[in-house]
């Protein structure tokens, strides 16, 4: 029988970091995730980051990247992680997002 998580997330960035998706995903195999930036002229910035062990070292996987207004960020995993965590922060001012994730595993 396949596992199967999913979901949506929205929110708005801010001054610092913040945690848009923090996606246990160690017995998902394929991993999607979406990033839109939503608002209507203000950019964000993102990285996406894996851990191999709960608390454990955080491997860059996306350095800081500008996301304008409008666009999407697309990302697909295979490799094996135990969790993947995506976090953002103002680009040009508060700007808003949303997240979709999917992933499957036996």
């Amino acid at each position: 029988m396949w596992k199967i998580d999913k979901g949506s997330e929205t929110g708005t960035t801010a001054a610092g970091y913040a945690d848009a998706l923090d996606w246990n995903v160690s017995e998902l195999s394929g991993k999607t995730i979406l990033l839109e930036n939503t608002h209507g002229s203000e950019s964000l910035k993102y990285k996406l980051s894996g851990y191999a062990y709960d608390g454990g070292i955080a491997k860059e996987l996306v350095a800081e990247t500008t996301l304008a207004h409008g666009e999407v960020a697309e990302f697909h995993y295979d490799k094996q992680w135990h969790s993947l965590l995506l976090q953002v922060i103002d680009g040009s001012g508060h700007a808003t997002y949303q997240v979709d994730y999917e992933g499957k595993g036996v």
